[in-house]
């Protein structure tokens, strides 16, 4: 017995060095990571056709399709997050109308058509809001979601394809910082303006003053998108 705890001791000792310069190694590039408060993923969505006025009728069609590896921005590097659940959520807002408080329903002006396959449904809020709400599909390492929107009424809305993902923050992924809480943006059209310019037409300071502050982060990384609709 003495020898055996000997023997196990000398391993100890050994192992020792290495075992804290690994949990030293992890803590360092955790800490010298610039995560300014969370992850930031970026995922990728399409509206289509891109343009800046509709007519009633009109098929606007949402396609989201990416990876399971996944780019992040404060790292500027790709984690693999495998069966992830991102709960996107979809949103109008009629914004050229004055003296209406701001109640995000402007879905009811649109017909949505959901091909079958995709689990997302229009939900109503207590607040007044009305979304479209559910999960991506997840097969063989990529993710998607797909559906139409036809608007029937006019005016000038905005548009917005998010993810709300930071509400189910326990999921884990390879190489994930302790404690380091985690949000997805959506990057729809690649990035592009997406209108943006046309918040300023919009009579309420949440959109002419408020979004503006702040574009990327009110704006673009929240799928955002503006566009007239006209008979």
């Amino acid at each position: 017995m003495p020898s055996t705890f000997l023997l196990l001791m000398r391993t100890l000792i050994f192992l020792c060095p290495f075992l804290l310069l690994l949990c030293w190694g992890c803590r360092k590039e955790c800490r010298d990571a610039d995560f300014g408060g969370a992850y930031q993923f970026a995922i990728q969505a399409t509206l289509s056709p891109a343009k800046d006025t509709f007519r009633v009728g009109d098929t606007i069609h949402i396609s989201s399709v990416f990876s399971e590896d996944i780019f992040e921005r404060q790292t500027q590097e790709y984690y693999k997050l495998e069966n992830w659940r991102f709960y996107p959520v979809t949103g109008i807002d009629q914004i050229d109308l004055a003296d209406t408080p701001l109640v995000r329903d402007a879905l009811l002006s649109f017909d949505v058509i959901v091909p079958e396959g995709f689990d997302y449904i229009i939900s109503n809020f207590i607040s007044g809001t009305v979304a479209l709400i559910g999960q991506y599909n997840y097969e063989d390492g990529v993710y998607s979601l797909e559906y139409n929107i036809v608007p029937r009424d006019t005016g000038l809305f905005y548009f917005f394809h998010g993810a709300e993902q930071s509400f189910d923050d326990d999921q884990d992924f390879p190489g994930r910082c302790p404690r380091v809480p985690s949000n997805t943006n959506v990057e729809l059209n690649g990035g592009a303006g997406n209108n943006i310019e046309f918040l300023s037409a919009s009579p309420d300071p949440h959109y002419n003053d408020w979004v503006l502050q702040r574009p990327q982060q009110r704006f673009h990384d929240n799928g955002g998108y503006c566009f007239y609709v006209v008979e």
